[in-house]
């Protein structure tokens, strides 16, 4: 294998840089390419693929720094700008002597959207992608239906972004080490992480960030404009119907960008597959969150990399397409991987458990399932597990350590006579009015074992504006999409409340919300 540091300049005169992996020897090789604006290591963020096996199979490998990162030039837009950088990227890699003109594209998280991005502007020689964990855009990065997504984007902010500034201008020589030394210092890195990071997500104006200011210069524009039409988003959308190669989608459903990856496979159908795991963002094993689903659960186990080679293999060497299902996914609960002919599932159906008296939720409406709870900001619900970024505290925690607030209302079912599957998108439907002329509705759905053990499989808000003190309006929470098997003697329960903080920005109003009947919850079961 042959590595060596190669360059580009765009078409408006900025200098990347790239890492290239190949074989040894004189020829020309598909490439795949991946643009990262978290470093070129081997074995950096969002590069899950065994690199020399991929050399080994005789492709090309090139890792590039995004602009205004790592060694490239210019100033980083997150996000922003991806699109004409991407279509530069794939038609310089196409074009190099030691390419044959076939390009493909991978990685993860930032290292997916910049792959669609790409993908929309149609670069001669693409053919072929492979975006896992990716978000559809960066306001959908930033925002979840109108409240911020202040765990993700305060930790990424301050504790990736920051960071990786800092060790630039390192090496650029514009700052020194114990500069960074005293950044991660004001953090409380590493004891004292978790408590500043809630600090921090405690500060109002959330854009009012000392430390993020001068590293992270974007953070507070994107708190300040919560509107989807603020200029400031425009550059970093995703444009499905100008895309026309086909993408390998993964995700995991402890994914922040689960919902997101799904729309990818849903919009890119053609020859597209979907692959989901238990995962959560930055795990690939069989353990999320103390949650053990088994060693066939992680990506060795099911040859993440194998996968990759075949997709590719496929498409850019016209390969035999391998006998594998469009869509494969794993079952919690019954802990195994299962397979479908599209998403969602064709054999699903949808059905109404409606939130009852006495906190019961059945499939036959009862009448009085109404009850209220206080929308505090000075009190909020905490966070337990989920989508988060909290290296120690997330996926499918159990909620138990909430029972005593009163400020969730619970609605849980009887315990199963039998195994219940329920695979797809979950949606909380309620009628709600507030005290207060605004109130979100934070969910969950869990599963409650016999034994008592609470455990989250997925959770939502929605924020809802310019309510008139004691209207009753229907709200809808996207929960999402989720698969477990509720096994028998297990409860389906719905949790609602009005914060999930700091998963979630907090209402500044407070008000007291009353769920009024009848309101439900839309499961998709597959009998």
């Amino acid at each position: 294998m042959i590595t060596s540091t190669e360059t580009m300049t765009t078409r408006d005169g900025v200098t990347l840089v790239a890492t290239l992996w190949r074989p040894a020897g004189t020829g020309r090789f598909p490439v795949l390419l991946s643009r990262t604006p978290y470093g070129r290591a081997e074995q950096g963020p969002g590069l899950h693929l065994d690199l020399p096996r991929l050399v080994a199979a005789g492709y090309a490998v090139v890792v590039q720094d995004v602009r205004g990162t790592g060694d490239s030039d210019g100033a980083f837009r997150f996000i922003a700008g991806e699109a004409a950088d991407g279509y530069d990227a794939v038609r310089w890699a196409a074009t190099r002597s030691w390419s044959d003109g076939n390009v493909g594209m991978f990685g993860d998280s930032y290292l997916g959207i910049t792959q669609l991005l790409a993908a929309q502007e149609r670069p001669e020689g693409l053919r072929a992608i492979a975006p896992h964990v990716a978000p559809a855009g960066l306001h959908e990065v930033v925002y979840s239906s109108g409240v911020p997504n202040l765990n993700i984007v305060l930790t990424v902010s301050a504790f990736v972004l920051a960071v990786n500034e800092l060790d630039r201008r390192i090496k650029r020589g514009t700052a020194q080490e114990s500069g960074k030394n005293a950044y991660l210092a004001a953090l409380g890195f590493p004891d004292r992480f978790a408590e500043t990071m809630q600090e921090l997500a405690e500060r109002l104006p959330l854009s009012d960030q000392p430390l993020l200011a001068d590293l992270v210069p974007f953070y507070a524009g994107w708190m300040d404009h919560p509107d989807p039409a603020a200029e400031l988003w425009r550059d970093g959308v995703v444009h499905y119907d100008e895309i026309e190669v086909p993408a390998l989608v993964g995700t995991g459903w402890y994914d922040y960008f689960r919902d997101a990856s799904l729309g990818h496979y849903q919009h890119l159908r053609g020859g597209s597959r979907l692959v989901v795991g238990p995962w959560a963002h930055y795990t690939q094993d069989g353990d999320v969150g103390g949650r053990d689903f088994g060693e066939q659960a992680s990506q060795d186990a099911i040859d993440w990399t194998g996968l990759h080679l075949d997709w590719f293999g496929q498409w850019l060497r016209g390969e035999p397409a391998p006998e594998r299902a469009r869509v494969t996914y794993f079952l919690m609960g019954a802990d195994e991987w299962r397979t479908a002919a599209d998403w969602p599932p064709p054999a699903a159906r949808r059905a109404a458990y409606h939130l009852g008296p006495g906190g019961t939720l059945g499939t036959i409406p009862a009448g009085g399932g109404g009850g209220e709870f206080v929308c505090d900001p000075d009190h909020p619900v905490p966070t337990v597990g989920g989508a988060v970024m909290m290296f120690d505290a997330f996926g499918p925690l159990d909620q138990r350590p909430l029972d005593e607030r009163d400020d969730v209302l619970r609605y849980r079912s009887e315990p199963l006579d039998g195994a219940l599957e329920v695979t797809g998108a979950v949606e909380l439907v309620v009628l709600v009015s507030s005290t207060a002329t605004g109130t979100d509705v934070a969910a969950k759905l869990i599963d409650v074992h016999p034994d008592g053990r609470a455990e989250l499989l997925t959770d939502a808000i929605t924020r809802v504006t310019d309510l008139v003190p004691g209207e009753v309006r229907e709200v809808k929470v996207e929960l999402g999409a989720i698969s477990n098997l509720f096994r028998p003697g297990h409860r389906i329960r719905i949790d609602v409340a009005g914060s999930n903080f700091p998963r979630f920005g907090r209402n500044p109003e407070k008000g007291t919300t009353t769920i009024h009947d009848p309101s439900y919850v839309m499961l998709p079961i597959i009998s």
